[in-house]
């Protein structure tokens, strides 16, 4: 079936998203520049290795089923909420909707 590699990519891509979502948050969060850009480059960072630790498919330390779960509710959650944070609650919201659309159809086609 055709629509099982283009959710595997669109997963890769709300991955991708997310810490582009994230970065946007600290960018924009931040009281003066320097806190801003640091905000922008430490917090999608250590999700970054987090998720390479824990939540990639060649993770380093492998979790269950519900540990990944909690780990993909956290980093995509996050990247949501940072989205509405900056004032982008339509982002957020299709954000979410993408990441609950290609969560569904993951466990559908257990992917």
């Amino acid at each position: 079936m055709v629509l099982r590699p283009v959710n595997r990519g669109l997963r890769f891509l709300l991955e991708v998203l997310a810490l582009l979502a994230i970065a946007y948050w600290g960018f924009e969060s931040g009281d003066s520049l320097p806190v801003s850009v640091a905000l922008g480059l430490a917090a999608p960072l250590s999700v970054a290795v987090v998720w390479g630790v824990f939540g990639s498919p060649q993770a380093a330390v492998p979790v269950s089923d519900r540990g990944r779960l909690l780990l993909e509710g956290l980093v995509f959650g996050a990247a949501t909420a940072g989205l509405y944070a900056v004032g982008q609650p339509i982002l957020a919201g299709l954000f979410a909707a993408l990441v609950v659309a290609n969560h569904a159809f993951m466990r559908l086609w257990d992917q």
